[in-house]
């Protein structure tokens, strides 16, 4: 039982490219909230310090916590070395949105047949797609979904041994149920492998249609079986592995139908309407025959100048951009289940830039709310007014010998209260190098400040009990408790901390 994804193709990425796919892998993972947590023990008191994945020496990370989901899942890691990418569990939010969107990179960037799976499910390229285009300014498209019969093969070919290697499900999935775009004969040929082609002895047939030339294909197939009777196939069979000179120097009346239809049909379009004929799963029969069967055809074109250029324009198009916060957005039926009746007509609490501070780099990445703005702005002047009065306004708290035990306490008391609040391991360090500029020690008294004063507001969180995951947002994320870790992003961003609070 879980959640589990993968890319079905080889992950194998041109050489040229190499470097900048590697430097775009770990750009999603870092922009996806993914942390490494690294436990440390002081004072006794265990604290739980939070860092950004990054490539260790030997090229390589493993990580399975994510910032905004405040979860632990199974181990997911990349090699640099080799681009490899892999994942065990994965849950069903920000944890999981940013895994399929590593893998679905490998799908953007590799011609060969694969498609990005969660749970045996083709995922929607737009909604990852989107983001990709978003954090790394490329332009992906769906292009490569609409190669429909060498996806189809890739997927069938995989599930042999499944009842229905290919369904119409697939099909939607894969396509992301755009059938305008991907209209054409490979389209056809999916749905009449799909869905069976005796519809064609009663639908109304435009003649030189695709339609026709199948049932014209079909009628003479049903004449050569009863012809052949046991030899079928295998009269058929001799027919599709000759090479185009041999088919159209063909003499024999009985072939010369299946002659000129092989010109410009392929080959898989007798297989599968034999196949139906003769009662035989297709895939299978395919499998065995594909490379013994011609592919020399030359396809002819049904659609007008027009429709062709219209869906190859849908297909190549650029997938619109969709920015992290709304990438990360969570609304599932889960969401917000159990919400207590205290919180109810509060509105439910969707992620946004305001808590993605530690991300803000002065791009239009992350834009903060005016409401933020305000807040940190008043924040800054608390803190100003901190400093300005004897000891950081602190007593002797945050001074001298007792500094490190007392940050310790006070980050150790925040989390067993406020559940899961982890400050950043560069602005642990930070603080314990500077302990004697009062300039952190009255960001420390004002973290007291704001752990003591947001406590009524923050006791919601009692709710949270049992799986973290199965608890209302509304609880996990209540607005006290964003304050104390949005105060702790905006001190691990040096950048955000020196534009509100100057140092």
């Amino acid at each position: 039982m879980g959640t589990f994804a993968c890319y079905t193709g080889e992950m194998d990425i041109p050489e040229e490219k190499r470097d900048c796919f590697g430097q775009q892998m770990m750009k999603i993972l870092n922009y996806g909230g993914m942390m490494l947590p690294e436990q440390v023990s002081l004072f006794g008191r265990e604290l739980i310090l939070l860092s950004p994945v990054e490539l260790s020496k030997e090229g390589e990370v493993n990580f399975w916590y994510n910032y905004f989901e405040e979860s632990s899942w199974e181990s997911a890691g990349f090699r640099a070395n080799n681009l490899t990418f892999y994942s065990n569990k994965i849950g069903s939010r920000e944890f999981s949105d940013v895994i399929l969107a590593a893998y679905m990179l490998y799908e953007m960037y590799i011609e060969a047949p694969g498609v990005t799976e969660c749970n045996g499910e083709m995922i929607n390229p737009r909604f990852y797609g989107g983001w990709l285009n978003h954090i790394l300014g490329t332009e992906f498209s769906m292009e490569k979904r609409y190669r429909l019969w060498e996806n189809a093969e890739h997927i069938a070919f995989s599930r042999m041994d499944y009842d229905d290697p290919f369904s119409i499900a697939e099909l939607r999935d894969m396509i992301a149920n755009d059938f305008e775009s991907a209209g054409g004969t490979e389209l056809a040929d999916l749905l009449y492998i799909l869905h069976g082609t005796e519809t064609l002895e009663t639908n109304h047939i435009v003649p030189g249609s695709y339609p026709d030339d199948v049932y014209r294909c079909r009628k003479a197939l049903i004449s050569f079986r009863k012809l052949n009777g046991d030899q079928f196939l295998e009269s058929l069979l001799h027919f599709l592995q000759m090479d185009r000179s041999k088919r159209e120097e063909n003499t024999d009346t009985n072939l010369a139908l299946f002659a000129e239809l092989s010109m410009f049909l392929p080959a898989r379009v007798f297989v599968y309407l034999a196949a139906e004929i003769d009662c035989k799963p297709f895939w299978e029969l395919w499998k065995e025959w594909k490379d013994k069967v011609y592919h020399d055809e030359r396809i002819k074109q049904y659609a007008s100048k027009k429709l062709q250029k219209q869906r190859q324009d849908w297909r190549t198009s650029i997938i619109p951009k969709i920015r992290t916060s709304a990438f990360l957005r969570q609304d599932n039926w889960f969401t917000f289940y159990d919400t207590p009746e205290e919180l109810k007509g509060k509105g439910n609490y969707y992620l946004s830039d305001d808590d993605r501070i530690f991300w803000w780099d002065g791009t239009d990445e992350v834009v903060i709310s005016d409401e933020m703005n305000t807040w940190l702005t008043e924040l800054s002047d608390r803190h100003r007014r901190l400093m300005d009065l004897p000891d950081a306004g602190c007593g002797d708290q945050f001074k001298g010998s007792d500094f490190m035990r007392d940050f310790i306490v006070l980050l150790d008391e925040i989390c067993d209260y406020y559940k899961r609040i982890f400050p950043f391991k560069t602005m642990f360090y930070d603080f314990l190098q500077n302990s004697e500029k009062k300039e952190y020690r009255a960001a420390l008294a004002l973290l007291q400040i704001l752990y003591e004063e947001n406590k009524e507001e923050g006791k919601v969180i009692k709710y949270a009990k049992g799986d973290w995951d199965l608890v209302s947002k509304n609880v996990t994320q209540n607005i006290a408790r964003l304050r104390l870790k949005r105060y702790l992003s905006v001190m691990a961003n040096v950048k955000m901390r020196k534009k509100y609070f100057h140092f």
